[in-house]
């Protein structure tokens, strides 16, 4: 087909670097992967109990667009519990299929031609291509990898012009597991009020943490004045290893909610139902199963850190939370796409250049660490390998010590 006679705005959407890794990972007979982030566990059989529930007792029709009352009764709960926010399960709640659908309405609601949406980078790969489908540009504000990637409200304001119109925050972050800390949130709500800003947050991997006394990753809308400017995209995939059943949800202001769910109704009518049902068992349900799958992932991330700090060719920030770590490989004289593909291909273990999450992100490599420990193990014993086998006989330190375990 003709490429003319394809749309200016899907050919302007760039295909997932993740995909693409996945993709050339699958056809490596053997090949570990360190590249996708999804939890190597799955739901807890009273969430899986929830649905076969719900869909032997015939609960599989259409559903409201904000979803059920039980799990917008939940998301609330929820959101109280852990995150001190409270929300209207009637007004300001709406289920989403995914985190991902939730920004896109998120961003659908809020931006349009003309508008600008700060992005710090490196950044999780939808968030470029759904701004440019609102018509809105996106405008990259780097992440310092010796400030440990975390958003800072200095580098933040130097961005904003006229036209801004948003901030899209993640913290813990994807790819870097930086945690922004509820100072640095108050200085950037401080930018928001003053130069009347959205912020959309991205908060999937809030329960995931591993600074001493947090819980939870701190939410800009907690900062008083942020509440009714702050749209947050939350979702089970990660925390409750719901990745496949599609369940997410929009914290957000009433006249925000009355405006994604028009759109939504238009493009999607409701969520899976028996999935609903089962994301609200999860999010009512005891929060051992969360306290346990975090505690995974920090031994995990203490053998990413123990096995890496030995190469001297690699440095990284380390994560303080979510569940990857974002590895500088320039120290093995390869570009990030190079090591990548070298590393599949020679090691047979996969993980994401660098460049996949924006120009900031050149010259490193996400892997996470959510999966299977023996593969998590195997692949980092052969990572480390390849690294050392590529060393430079000198090994630039620009990022080097601080930024170093």
């Amino acid at each position: 087909m003709r490429a003319s006679r394809l749309s200016s705005s899907s050919l302007a959407v760039p295909r997932s670097g993740i995909r693409d890794v996945f993709d050339r990972a699958g056809a490596i007979p053997d090949a570990i992967s360190l590249a996708v982030g999804e939890p190597g566990r799955t739901a807890p059989e009273y969430v899986v109990e929830a649905a076969a529930r719900a869909a032997r007792a015939g609960l599989t029709h259409y559903t409201d667009v904000l979803g059920i009352p039980e799990l917008r009764g939940a998301a609330a709960r929820y959101t109280s519990r852990v995150k001190g926010l409270r929300y209207s399960p009637d007004t300001e709640i709406q289920a989403t299929p995914g985190a991902t659908f939730g920004l896109f309405l998120a961003l659908m609601a809020v931006a349009e031609a003309g508008d600008e949406v700060l992005v710090p980078s490196p950044h999780f790969t939808s968030y470029d291509a759904e701004i440019q489908l609102t018509g809105a540009r996106p405008v990259y504000v780097p992440l310092r990898p010796e400030n440990g990637f975390r958003l800072d409200a200095d580098d933040l304001a130097r961005a904003i012009t006229p036209r801004t119109k948003a901030i899209l925050l993640n913290s813990p972050g994807n790819p870097t597991g930086a945690v922004t800390g509820a100072e640095e949130l108050a200085r950037i709500a401080d930018l928001c009020i003053d130069n009347d800003l959205w912020a959309i947050s991205d908060e999937v991997y809030h329960p995931f943490v591993y600074v001493d006394g947090m819980e939870a990753a701190p939410s800009i809308a907690a900062v008083p004045g942020m509440r009714d400017r702050t749209i947050v995209v939350d979702s089970l995939s990660k925390t409750y290893a719901m990745t496949g059943w599609r369940v997410g949800y929009l914290l957000a202001p009433a006249e925000v909610i009355e405006e994604t769910s028009k759109i939504a109704e238009l493009v999607h009518s409701s969520i899976n139902a028996p999935a609903q049902y089962a994301a609200a068992a999860a999010l009512d349900g005891p929060m051992d199963v969360v306290r346990e799958t975090r505690a995974e992932y920090q031994r995990k991330r203490d053998l990413v850190l123990s096995a890496l700090s030995r190469v001297p060719a690699l440095s990284f920030a380390t994560p303080e939370g979510a569940f990857y770590a974002f590895v500088d490989v320039r120290g093995t004289g390869l570009s990030a796409q190079a090591f990548s593909t070298g590393l599949l291909e020679q090691a047979k273990v996969a993980v994401v250049p660098g460049n996949a999450f924006g120009d900031a992100g050149a010259g490193f490599v996400r892997l996470s660490f959510a999966g299977a420990e023996d593969d998590l193990v195997e692949g980092l014993a052969r990572l480390a390998a390849f690294a050392e086998s590529r060393m430079r006989s000198e090994i630039p330190t620009a990022v080097g010590a601080a930024s170093r375990v």
